[in-house]
């Protein structure tokens, strides 16, 4: 008798110890493979084509998902923080475009030749999305100098040897490629060092003019991309970007590590809404994140201990 108990208790030991190991795997699991990326933004479908003329009018924007961030400035030669600035970011897409828009408040004009004293935005794609930058890779982006090639040529590429080039302009500044999609910004105060608003709007063709080699090229939908949203000020030499790795220094280098970028998710067309019967069933793709994703796996991660829990405590009042 002594020798079946003995028995019964090792054996529920070991169910103790595969009990815990299981419940451990579970938890891991719980972390949605998309969790090695800093942010994820979803893009939903665009119902309404906003006019691309840098104002954030009334209604354009009211179907694409709006996330409200801060660009933590940092200067480029010392790890400090200089000012933090509140943005937003809006997005959406259709079978054909991207359609984003940012907005930061309370920051000052500057776009002087001088000293290359002006600022600079981009919104950046990791276009793979396999946290890698490669040659070719697409971006929009202006710098405000109006001398600079960088301030009507707004459809930029990565270049490993010479980070973000714009496509339309002469070497060495650009790859002399088409200058696609629309891009446009205003600020609401331009004097320079004026306080205000900047507002940048953008269309990016989902295949652009010149292929892969330098314009995104999304074929089907749903895609996610790499996504890097970068504000540099050259007056007093700081970046900022989102999202924001806090633990990477200078900010700007954050630019060219695909492995900071965050996820943008890309709607697929939805079904049209029924007249009527029964609605089309709801088909999440199995390689795409999906909001639903970490809540089936909480859900397993708490059943499967409760029902080994069970299961154990039968067996142990079995053997007893």
């Amino acid at each position: 008798m002594l020798k079946k108990r003995g028995s019964a208790l090792a054996f529920m030991r070991s169910r103790r110890k595969f009990s815990v190991l299981l419940l451990l795997i579970l938890c891991l699991m719980v972390v949605s493979p998309a969790s090695a990326d800093l942010v994820t933004v979803n893009s939903p479908w665009a119902y309404t084509t906003p006019t691309i003329d840098g104002t954030i009018a009334p209604g354009e924007w009211t179907d694409a998902n709006d996330v409200d961030f801060t660009f933590d400035m940092r200067l480029r030669g010392v790890d400090i923080s200089l000012q933090n600035l509140s943005a937003r970011f809006y997005v959406k897409n259709d079978e054909n475009n991207i359609y984003a828009a940012v907005q930061i408040f309370d920051e000052d004009y500057d776009a002087r030749d001088a000293g290359d004293n002006y600022d600079g935005f981009a919104l950046l794609f990791e276009d793979n999305h396999d946290h890698v930058l490669v040659t070719g890779d697409n971006g929009e982006g202006i710098r405000m100098w109006i001398g600079s090639p960088f301030y009507t040529n707004n459809d930029w590429h990565y270049n490993s040897s010479s980070s973000w080039l714009a496509d339309g302009a002469a070497p060495p500044f650009g790859a002399g490629k088409t200058n696609d999609g629309a891009f446009a910004w205003t600020h609401t105060n331009k004097t320079e060092n004026a306080i205000g608003d900047y507002a940048f709007e953008m269309r990016i063709p989902l295949v652009g003019a010149d292929g892969d080699a330098y314009d995104l090229a999304v074929t089907s939908l749903p895609k996610t991309l790499g996504f890097k949203i970068w504000f540099f000020e050259l007056d007093v030499g700081t970046d900022g970007v989102y999202p924001d790795d806090t633990s990477y220094w200078p900010n700007g280098d954050e630019t060219e590590d695909g492995a900071k970028f965050g996820n943008l998710v890309l709607a697929k067309r939805p079904p049209p809404t029924p007249v009527g019967g029964m609605a089309a069933p709801i088909v999440l793709p199995i390689n795409e994140p999906s909001l639903l994703t970490p809540l089936v796996w909480l859900t397993l991660a708490i059943i499967f201990p409760i029902a080994l829990t069970i299961v154990f405590i039968k067996l142990k009042k079995k053997k007893l």
